[in-house]
């Protein structure tokens, strides 16, 4: 019976091997070939590898082996954490180099699951990469929120994608009157949750920070005409406003360092500004103006963000 069992979970590994590499073949069938420039140029590759998957010089050993006279072929040791998905890591590595027209041909070892990558070119394995577990490590994490701002309620498409991120990212709607905020919901009618309202006057400033008797007069009706609303408090409206938490019926969401990105910024710029979440822990909140382009670029980079060690929270509340 164990002997049974042990083949039948085998024939599970092989088969979602098997679709593992369709997957591979069929994502970087069209992409275009260019030469490998040198072996150096390889190593280049695999340490742009390392670092976008959050792999420190520390968790990696090289080995080096001489073959012949005029060639060394080099190996990685790379220890990883049990939660570390090799797979994924398999993959976006064929699908950087089969542009080169280098195979990436892969073993797993039972009963570690550890997984050696041979990087072939011209029929000669000129890399290879060894992914091991290491039951001492543990997968390092970044906790970041990320919050889309529009000055108008979006419409069905922008929702509709930024539904499809299936993360905690709330919409925050700049109000200026508390009535807009109750006619808001209604016309989302839960289409997307959470709704932030965030109070501005007509020349687009922050009215908790430009005028605390304005804010709280416009707070109290809010809490009239539509109790149970999230409003964002920013930068240091939360030291001009100390009496916050009497308004029992709303909730308010604290954002206090905090940078924003804008489609102006262009794509680029946009992107690199995200990636720098990584490394970056000043900021633990990004606030997003929102577009049709911006919520495009995020959906675009966030898989490379979480297989970087993001993890994206819900925002705090006071």
């Amino acid at each position: 019976m164990k002997e049974q069992k042990k083949k039948r979970i085998i024939a599970a590994l092989l088969f979602i091997s098997c679709i593992i590499s369709g997957t591979i073949l069929f994502s970087t069938a069209n992409q275009p070939i260019d030469a490998l420039e040198s072996f150096a140029q390889a190593d280049s590759l695999i340490e742009n590898q390392f670092e976008r998957f959050n792999i420190s010089e520390q968790q990696v050993t090289v080995a080096t082996t001489r073959v012949d006279s005029n060639f060394y072929r080099k190996t990685y040791y790379v220890a990883l954490p049990y939660q570390f998905s090799k797979t994924q890591f398999h993959a976006a590595l064929n699908n950087r180099f089969h542009r080169y027209s280098v195979e990436t041909p892969a073993r797993v070892t039972f009963p570690q699951q550890d997984v050696n990558i041979q990087l072939a070119y011209r029929g000669t394995v000129i890399r290879t990469i060894s992914l091991q577990t290491d039951p001492e490590l543990a997968m390092e994490t970044d906790n970041i929120s990320i919050l889309m701002v529009f000055d108008e309620l979006p419409d069905g498409d922008i929702l509709s994608n930024l539904r499809s991120l299936a993360e905690p990212i709330p919409l925050v709607i700049k109000v200026e009157k508390p009535l807009q905020v109750q006619d808001i919901k209604e016309e989302l009618n839960g289409r997307y949750t959470p709704v932030i309202f965030w109070l501005h006057n007509q020349n687009g400033d922050n009215v908790m920070e430009q005028n605390s008797e304005t804010a709280i007069t416009q707070l109290k009706r809010l809490e009239r005409i539509s109790p149970n609303s999230n409003v964002l408090v920013t930068g240091d409206a939360e030291n001009n406003m100390p009496n916050l938490r009497t308004f029992t019926k709303l909730s308010f969401v604290k954002v206090t360092e905090s940078h924003m990105l804008t489609e102006q910024m262009g794509k680029d710029s946009f992107i690199s500004e995200l990636r720098r979440l990584t490394s970056n822990a000043t900021f633990a909140t990004t606030l997003i103006t929102g577009s049709s382009s911006t919520v495009n670029w995020l959906k675009e980079e966030l898989p490379d963000l979480k297989t970087s060690g993001i993890n994206i929270i819900a925002p705090m509340n006071l």
